[in-house]
Order: C-alpha cells, then sequence, then structure tokens
C-alpha cells in the first residue's frame, strides 16, 4: 500500500480554548455541495481549490464490489434510481448522471488526489462497503493522505484491512471520552455531532491525545464558538463562507463580541426556530418508520430509534442558532451553557410509538433563568403546531388560543391524565371515582405533553400529571398560562413552572376551583 496515513498535528497545550491560535481546519463535507453535486468528482476538485484542508465522501460498493462515492443505501435521492447500490453492478452506475456528475469510484479519487494536500476522509457505515474500500486503498499506487470514520463496526473492518489506518471516532455522547472508550480504535480524532460538543469533552480529548472534528457546521456562529472551545477542525458545506468567518474571528484574537442580543431579540429568534423545528419534527416522525425498540429504567421504559434520531437533530438546530444556550433532552441529557437552557423531550409517548398507536408528540421549551420563554408543541399524527411565547399568547396554525372564564360544570367533561410510568398514580383510583361520580370521563392516552397542552387548546376541561418535568411539560405548562388557563399545585396556583417532581393540575379557569378540589382530595386518599 503506498497511500500514506494522516498524522495529526500535534495538540494545543492549552485544551480550554485557542486564545489566539489560528483556526480549526476545514472538512470539505461531501466534497463542495453548494457548488458541484456531492460526492462527485467536480466537487472534490472545488474542494481541493478552496483549500479545504480535508475532503470528507461517503463510499459504498456496487454489486461487482467496486468501491464508488454515495452516501445513500439507494441511486434515489441523488442519481433517480431506487435500487440499492450494493444490488447494482458498476458498469450500470456509471451510466448515471450526466457529463462530469456521475458516481465516480473510490480509486479515481485516490488518483485525483495524488499528492495533493488535502486528506481523504473516507466516511462508512457498513462493514462490508469499510472492506472493500480499504482494499482500494491498500491497493492504491496514489499518494493520497487517507482518514477513515464513520460506524465503529465498520472502522473495526477498516482496521482488518489496514492494521494502521488513521480512525476518527464517532462520539454521540455528551459524558467526556476517557481511555477505556479509545481503546478498540485507538483514534487519532474525536469525530462528533456538534450538538455534543461542550468544554468538557474537548479538554478530556486533548488530554487523551486526541484532535477534535464536529460536523457539520455551514454558520459562522457556531463555527466560532466551536472553534473558541478548541475544536481541531471543522466540517462544512460551506467551505468558504466559514473560512472568512474563521480568520476574521482569528484576527480579533476569538474575542467574544460585546453587545449580546436583547432578551426579546432572543425570544423573536427562538420562537421562529421552535416553529421551524417543529414542522421538521412532524415530517421526520411522520416518515420514518420505528426500527430499534430498547428499555431504559425498566421494560415499560421504552425508546426507540426515532427518539434518540430526533433529539440528535433538535440539539443540533438548536447549536447552529445558539451555540452558548444550555440543553437538556431526554435521551441525551445535560449540555451546559449561559443562563438559557431548552428542554426538549423528542418523542413522548413513546410506548405508543412502538405500539403504532398514533399518539405522540414533541415537546421543545426554552428557559431563561429558570422561567419558560418559548415553547411548542407537535403533534405529528394531526400535523399540528401548538406554540406560545411568554406575554405574547398562544397559538395553534395562527389562531389564538384564549380561554375564557366562563363558570363550566365537570359533568359530561373530559380530564386528561397519565399513568405514573406503566402504574396508576397514588390517588389515581379515587380521582377517577370523585369524577365518575360528577358524570366526568377520565381519559389516559399516553403522553404528558399532549395532556397538558390539549387544555390549552379546549380540548377538555383539565390534565393532570404526576410529577412535573420540563423536559416533558415545559412547553405544554407555557401553553396553559399563555392561552388563559390555570396551573396547580396542591398548595394553589402556579405562575411559571411548578415545583419538578411535583403532581401537577392544568385546567379551564371556569373548572379549575372544582377539579382543584377533587384532584386535591383524591392525592390525600394513600
Amino acid at each position: 500500500m503506498s497511500a500514506e496515513v494522516a498524522v495529526p498535528q500535534a495538540v494545543r497545550s492549552d485544551p480550554a480554548g485557542r486564545h489566539g491560535a489560528a483556526p480549526p481546519r476545514l472538512v470539505a463535507h461531501r466534497g463542495a455541495p453548494r457548488v458541484r453535486r456531492e460526492n462527485t468528482m467536480p466537487a472534490v476538485a472545488v474542494a481541493q481549490a478552496l483549500g479545504a484542508d480535508t475532503i470528507e465522501v461517503d463510499v459504498r460498493r456496487t454489486a461487482d464490489g467496486v468501491a464508488v462515492l454515495l452516501h445513500d443505501e439507494t441511486l434515489g435521492r441523488m442519481w433517480g434510481d431506487a435500487r440499492p447500490v450494493a444490488e447494482v453492478p458498476w458498469c450500470e452506475v456509471a451510466r448515471l448522471g450526466n457529463g462530469l456528475d456521475r458516481i465516480p469510484r473510490l480509486d479515481a479519487v485516490l488518483e485525483r488526489l495524488d499528492g495533493c494536500g488535502s486528506t481523504l476522509l473516507i466516511d462508512l457505515t457498513d462493514p462490508v462497503d469499510a472492506v472493500v474500500a480499504a482494499q482500494t486503498v491498500a491497493g492504491s499506487t496514489a499518494e493520497t493522505v487517507v482518514a477513515w470514520c464513520g460506524a465503529p463496526d465498520a472502522m473495526v473492518a477498516v482496521r482488518s484491512v489496514l492494521p494502521d489506518a488513521d480512525v476518527w471516532l464517532a462520539w454521540t455522547s455528551l459524558l467526556p471520552p476517557t481511555p477505556e472508550d479509545l481503546a478498540a480504535l485507538t483514534p487519532s480524532t474525536l469525530n462528533l455531532d456538534v450538538a455534543f460538543l461542550t468544554p468538557a469533552t474537548v479538554a478530556a480529548a486533548h488530554r487523551l491525545g486526541l484532535q477534535v472534528s464536529v460536523w457539520t457546521v455551514d454558520d459562522p456562529e457556531p463555527a466560532v464558538w466551536a472553534a473558541r472551545l478548541g475544536a481541531d477542525s471543522v466540517t462544512t458545506n460551506d467551505l468558504a463562507g466559514l473560512r472568512i468567518a474563521l480568520d476574521a474571528a482569528a484576527r480579533d484574537g476569538w474575542a467574544v463580541p460585546e453587545r449580546e442580543p436583547t432578551e426579546a431579540e432572543v425570544a423573536s429568534r427562538a420562537q421562529a426556530l421552535a416553529h421551524r423545528i417543529a414542522h421538521e419534527v412532524i415530517a421526520f416522525t411522520r416518515e420514518h418508520p420505528v426500527g430499534e425498540v430498547s428499555s431504559k429504567a425498566h421494560p415499560a421504559d421504552l425508546v426507540t430509534d426515532v427518539d434518540r434520531m430526533v433529539e440528535q437533530h433538535v440539539r443540533g438546530r438548536v447549536r447552529a442558532v445558539f451555540p452558548t444556550h444550555g440543553f437538556t433532552g431526554e435521551e441525551y441529557g445535560d449540555a451546559p451553557g449561559d443562563r438559557h437552557r431548552w428542554y426538549l423531550d423528542p418523542v413522548d409517548g413513546t410506548t405508543n410509538l412502538a405500539n403504532g398507536v398514533p399518539w405522540t408528540s414533541t415537546s421543545l421549551c426554552l428557559t431563561r433563568g429558570g422561567h419558560p420563554v418559548v415553547g411548542v408543541v407537535a403533534d405529528p399524527w394531526r400535523g399540528e403546531v401548538l406554540e406560545a411565547r411568554r406575554g405574547r399568547g398562544a397559538v395553534l396554525r395562527d389562531r389564538p388560543l384564549r380561554l375564557d372564564d366562563v363558570p363550566r360544570p365537570l359533568a359530561g367533561a373530559v380530564v386528561g391524565t397519565e399513568l405514573d410510568g406503566h402504574r396508576p398514580w397514588p390517588g389515581f383510583g379515587a380521582f377517577l371515582d370523585a369524577l365518575a361520580a360528577r358524570s366526568c370521563t377520565l381519559r389516559v392516552q399516553g403522553s404528558g405533553t399532549m395532556t397538558i397542552a390539549q387544555v390549552a387548546a379546549g380540548r377538555g376541561i383539565g390534565g393532570c400529571v404526576s410529577a412535573f418535568n420540563p423536559v416533558d411539560h415545559g412547553a405544554a405548562v407555557l401553553l396553559v398560562h399563555e392561552a388563559g388557563g390555570v396551573v396547580l399545585t396542591r398548595e394553589g396556583p402556579v405562575d411559571g413552572f411548578p415545583p419538578v417532581g411535583e403532581p401537577f393540575l392544568a385546567a379551564h379557569p371556569g373548572a379549575a376551583d372544582e377539579l382543584h378540589a377533587v384532584w386535591v382530595a383524591a392525592l390525600g386518599v394513600l
């Protein structure tokens, strides 16, 4: 094998930040997809011409074992052919596209980059594809610097062919890496979604002798933020734009801008962002079939691949606009930040989702100093987004939500609640009996977020949950407040969030007093 192994640059002595250091290296994501079609020879050539330090490409194999540049399993998205590339021979793959916009072979790309200053970073998800790609590199006569990234089992497959391969370790955790995490692959670089970038992770990686690379960052603000934290390289679709921003920040000594946005500006941008994210999540949840289903605390506490993918997507979207904000998510936990913090439950009602019951939701809420500022609840199955901004009211599909204060009887009404996990909460039976005595129906539908948010929409007269958690209920509580509803604990109405872990009730103002009395009496029956 004549292809060289990439040797990482020396790790800076100060892992906490740049402090006058040069900008991080730039990794061209799939070549230059904003200029030429991704993973094609023209995209690679443009990335090289723009001075990319590293050019990242995705590699798959054809039916006859040819390593080619392609991200997806099928040829459909990019090339209009629905077949999996692994079932199509190279002679047919080569005919797709036109002119220079065709799927190139990996060996041709190695030759194209022969002797140039750019490293070729090969991204892989499938171990069989990885073996074919590694064998291609091993057999190449090109003097091309090569590194590898992707799924851990694919990296193991690369190492089976190229024992000294330069591997970038995929990292999908907010916990810093440990020596044990590195033992299997002995990587040179920690490669992570910018959503998982934290000061602790950068510091730990540098102490362990690792470089830190973040992906995929296309906006100046999160790129500069990542550089300030000490990221060594940044993967981007906008090579030219990020180079300008990072060079400017370096000339300024990586100084933090003196003027911070006002709280009104933050709230306005956050509301617009949360609205867009909600619609993205609706589309993804509806279209993506549930794959993996596993349990967490107990067999009834389920998590799916949809939960994880939605959370990773939302974290990345928030980080791109508000890189300094803190974030707490159901699946990946806490990320540090400033006085602002986002709370996310990517799928509230996972048991319903895993069992094909179309009653789930996504809850996203921004707080400042612990007080709710913006909240959205997305209902994928009705395509609805309920949203609220503190002091600005609540809306559903641009229709203002406003609950009147006309007295409402419990008779004939519906109250929602949720189980405490998969069990009734203490007093559940007494509450059910007391409502039944008043000809009021209790519903348990499987999403605490939706149970509370529906009160804001005027669907049902009230809802109660056994323990408040801002991840699950923050957005819905803000919705109720902004719609004119009442949120109560045992002691009475609360402004803002109830205490974490405390049972709470959301109610239509015209029924709040009676419903609260019934609920408190039930809680007292132990």
